[in-house]
């Protein structure tokens, strides 16, 4: 494990498979997410091929809770910095990212695209401010986020689920963090279209935010969308079909087929 200091955070990081093919960044979603999301299911296998950097985000498990910095610029820039660490600034990386994960990979990939092999997006819930921000707008309170933790993660017991209720705590009432979120509009149309990369769109069936991967697929050039049978939380519902596509798209030299696959 590693600290990489950023613009006013501390964020943990693990290398794995550091001697081995190409390198891919994998990033997890928001609030109950970290770098162990993918650490079992998904980056682990991936690493006997390829070398895997996995990251907490800014405000996530081991790494620092600041009080700003959760927009998307601020949080590419984070990538930035994880990036320069590990040494793979000089050749272009794969990235993989869920949730808002996918969202901070997909800015990075729009700001700096000559840094980018291929991309993963699963269920990007483009725009953040429409498909984020509604479940967490009720947290206005410490018996809000009690009842929060209460519906929400259910799979968490007990030192586990009382360190994750303090870190919401903080990032909830003692950071931008909502602030940041309702900003997040979705990435311009324009600049999608002149993203001239692969594009993997991992989409669960019944994932309430299908609707932006079904828009993503329309304006990226050279994006696919796979569909499977789950709902926003791919990583946990469908992680040996997840590990596959990921495996089979980041595996192959030349473009992927247009289209979508059912």
């Amino acid at each position: 494990m590693q600290m990489i200091s950023v613009n006013g955070a501390e964020l943990s990081s693990m290398d794995l498979g550091r001697d081995k093919g190409s390198a891919v960044v994998m990033l997890h979603g928001l609030v109950s997410g970290n770098m162990a999301s993918w650490y079992s299911s998904v980056a682990t296998p991936l690493s006997g091929e390829r070398r895997v950097v996995l990251y907490d985000q800014r405000g996530h498990g081991g790494s620092s809770i600041p009080g700003s910095g959760f927009d998307l610029d601020s949080q590419a820039a984070d990538l930035q910095a994880v990036i320069a660490h590990h040494g793979l600034s000089g050749q272009p990386v794969d990235l993989v990212g869920h949730s808002m994960g996918a969202l901070v990979a997909l800015r990075f990939a729009l700001r700096h695209p000559r840094q980018l092999r291929r991309l993963v997006l699963v269920d990007a819930p483009m725009p953040a401010r429409d498909y984020v921000a509604p479940s967490l707008l009720g947290v206005t309170s410490p018996a809000a986020l009690a009842d929060y933790v209460e519906n929400h993660l259910v799979g968490l017991t007990g030192r586990r689920r009382e360190r994750l209720h303090q870190r919401l705590s903080a990032l909830f009432f003692g950071s931008t963090l909502m602030r940041d979120v309702l900003a997040m509009a979705s990435e311009p149309d324009a600049e999608l279209a002149a993203l001239d990369r692969p594009v993997l769109l991992v989409y669960g069936r019944r994932s309430p935010c299908l609707a932006a991967g079904q828009h993503l697929l329309r304006t990226l050039p050279r994006a696919q969308l796979e569909l499977l049978d789950c709902g926003h939380y791919v990583i946990e519902e469908s992680p040996a079909a997840l590990r596959a596509l990921v495996d089979r798209f980041l595996s192959v030299d030349g473009a992927p087929a247009l289209g979508i696959a059912a």
